[in-house]
C-alpha cells in the first residue's frame, strides 16, 4: 500500500481556548467541519506543506509547532493515512479560498459535539483540549 501522508493545522485563537475549523467546500468530507491542511507536494517537508496549505486555504501565515503524528485508518474506507499535526497561531486577515473552505469558525471543546466534523478530527481535538487542560 502506498503511504498516504497529510498535514493538519490546529490553529489556536489568542486566548488559546478555541481552535479554527473550516467547512470543507469539496471532496471527502464536503460540507463538514475539519482542520485545515492537505497533502505534501513533491520534495516538501510536512512543516513546509502545512504553512503552504494554510496560506492557500485561509490566506494567512501560520507559525507551526509540531504537535504529533498519528495514523488514521477509519476516516476514508480502505485507506490508511499518516497525519502530521501542527499547532500554532496565524497572522493576517482570514480570507478563505471559497473553492476549498466555505466557512470558518473558532470552536471550543464544548462546541465539538454540536458540529458535523469530518474524518477523526473530533477525537483528535478532544484529545488536544484535554491535554491542554492537564498541562
Amino acid at each position: 500500500m502506498n503511504e498516504l501522508v497529510v498535514t493538519r493545522a490546529i490553529i489556536i485563537d489568542e486566548s488559546g481556548d478555541k481552535v479554527l475549523l473550516g467547512k470543507r467546500g469539496r471532496g471527502v468530507g464536503e460540507n463538514k467541519w475539519a482542520l485545515v491542511g492537505g497533502k505534501l507536494d513533491l520534495g516538501e517537508t510536512a512543516e513546509q506543506a502545512i504553512v503552504r496549505e494554510v496560506r492557500e486555504e485561509l490566506g494567512v501565515g501560520f507559525e507551526p509547532k509540531f504537535y504529533k503524528t498519528a495514523t488514521d485508518t477509519g476516516s476514508v474506507p480502505g485507506q490508511e493515512w499518516l497525519v502530521h499535526y501542527f499547532t500554532g497561531p496565524i497572522h493576517g486577515e482570514l480570507r478563505p479560498d471559497a473553492n476549498e473552505i466555505i466557512d470558518v469558525a473558532y470552536v471550543s471543546r464544548q462546541d465539538l459535539g454540536l458540529l458535523d466534523i469530518a474524518f477523526n478530527h473530533r477525537e483528535r481535538l478532544i484529545e488536544y483540549f484535554d491535554l491542554r487542560l492537564q498541562g
